[in-house]
């Protein structure tokens, strides 16, 4: 049996941190005869502390460009291991020590939904599919597990580099910090695998030391990185949460416009971002979501050209001032009315059940009248956009090629605004945006009830009846208004005429 008592042990601090790996703690075996010994006679105190690390044989990569390198350590571990290493079971997140610290408790509540209704279906599914597996019914196809770990722990993780002919990729041995890896994605698998290594039949069969889990952990992240991976994953093409992508994709342009837009308008701090209330005719405390703000930005900017996954960051500082000035105008306009009392009165109607401005199709709308009447000076910056997709310059960076096409398109004969921007505060000032006027619902149509009859309100303020009227967001409702304000016949949405109640 081997003993230390008699040779200098190597502290963790004094393992050389190498700042191309984002400045982990590396033993370079591969490179290093002097390191290699020492590891190989069990020299350094990591080696001998089983109660802080946990060992793990990994392939060390680094993911993404160089500008900005994503430091993950992939693993193969048993259904065992798996648990072990993990500990954080994202459907019981208060089973384990330290949930509420390293940012634990924060990045739970900005990612996971509660594990009710079809979430907690979709759970049990996988768990008796995993069964099956075990059973030896089926065979398993696993997706691999992305987890994080926190920046807080990085300084004491040490990575014993045991080959390194790709720079990319190191073979070697994790010495990861016992403490908890959360789910950038997968946290509906990794919550089944925790239920199937807690059956009789995974335990009695031997299968928990035998199946094979894919593990990916990110290393020194924090929150803000962690929410930016979740959104990145779960945000491309997909019909996840987009309210909440949106919040936690940081890094995007959209979320950077916002971030410079909002500050000092009426929507700051009553945007829904898919884990706060939301916008239904009862909730008063958000305006809109964040999704609908992205679109509401792009239809300001190039009338609803492009999506807002299309904005790029070079874009932002040509298109943030009419953003801002049209964010400007609804406060002045209509801020008096979006009113968030706690509670509401008892007396008083919501400002979704009186008013069409409280509507995301409605916003829209006006966001289009906004770009109409800035026409001049945004089509120069829609066509740019539109052309620098087919008209790439290798010799110039993105945002230079962008800056020359905008350039060749305001030489160019601009168009004409079909109404100014006086015309466009006029128009909003003298509107009746009373919901159940006649006016709108001609427009929008109304709702109907069991009968096929009108169906009606009382409002809480006169006890009159009203004809509940539509608010569907979609285009022919988003265009129909639109088009009405900047028409000559504009000033029919001046009336005082209610819809008939039959």
């Amino acid at each position: 049996m081997r003993t230390f008592s008699h040779q200098k042990v190597i502290t963790s601090d004094q393992v050389p941190k190498f700042e191309e790996y984002k400045g982990m703690r590396i033993v370079d075996c591969f490179n290093d005869e002097e390191a290699e010994d020492n590891f190989q006679n069990v020299r350094y105190s990591f080696q001998q502390d089983p109660t802080k690390y946990i060992p793990l044989t990994v392939t060390m990569t680094r993911k993404g460009t160089p500008a900005d390198y994503r430091l993950v350590a992939f693993s193969h571990l048993s259904l065992q291991q798996f648990v072990d290493v993990v500990k954080y079971d994202p459907s019981d997140p208060h089973s384990i020590k330290g949930y509420d610290s390293a940012e634990m408790r924060e990045a739970h509540e900005q990612t996971q939904s509660d594990f009710k209704g079809q979430k907690m279906k979709n759970m049990h599914n996988f768990k008796e599919y995993i069964l099956e597996g075990i059973q030896g019914i089926r065979p398993l196809y696993l997706p691999t597990i992305c987890g994080w770990q926190s920046e807080e722990y990085f300084d004491d993780t040490v990575f014993v580099s045991l080959d390194g002919n790709n720079p990319n990729a190191l073979y070697g041995r994790l010495f990861l910090p016992k403490k908890a890896v959360m789910q950038a994605d997968g946290q509906t698998q990794t919550a089944a695998l925790f239920r199937a290594a807690d059956t009789k039949e995974a335990r009695d069969s031997g299968e928990i030391d035998k199946l094979t889990v894919t593990l990916e952990i990110e290393l020194n992240m924090n929150e803000t990185m962690a929410g930016n991976s979740f959104a990145d994953r779960n945000g491309r093409g997909t019909k996840k949460n987009l309210n909440l992508v949106q919040k936690l994709d940081t890094s995007s342009p959209q979320s950077k416009l916002r971030l410079q837009v909002v500050p000092g308008t009426v929507f700051e701090g009553r945007l829904a971002d898919g884990r706060t209330t939301g916008t239904s005719v009862t909730a008063t405390a958000n305006i809109i979501d964040l999704n609908t703000l992205a679109q509401i930005f792009m239809e300001v900017t190039t009338n609803g050209k492009f999506k807002p996954s299309d904005l790029k960051h070079h874009h932002i500082q040509h298109v943030e001032k009419y953003c801002k000035e049209f964010l400007e105008i609804l406060g002045e306009e209509f801020g008096q009315d979006w009113k968030h009392p706690i509670p509401n009165p008892k007396k008083e109607d919501t400002y979704r059940r009186l008013y069409v401005h409280g509507w995301p199709f409605a916003l829209k709308a006006l966001a289009k009248v906004y770009f109409n009447a800035k026409v001049d000076e945004l089509t120069p910056i829609v066509n740019a956009m539109s052309s620098e997709k087919n008209n790439s310059n290798k010799l110039l960076s993105a945002e230079d090629n962008f800056n020359r096409l905008l350039e060749e398109e305001k030489e160019k004969e601009s168009a004409t605004p079909k109404l100014t921007i006086e015309d466009f505060k006029e128009r909003l000032h003298k509107i009746d945006w009373l919901r159940y006027r006649k006016h709108w619902i001609d427009i929008t149509g109304h709702s109907v009830d069991k009968n096929g009859e009108k169906r009606t309100f009382t409002l809480k303020s006169t006890g009159e009846k009203q004809v509940v009227a539509l608010a569907q967001n979609n285009a022919n409702f988003i265009n129909a208004v639109a088009n009405k304000i900047m028409s000559d016949k504009w000033s029919d949405l001046c009336k005082k005429e209610n819809e008939p109640l039959t």
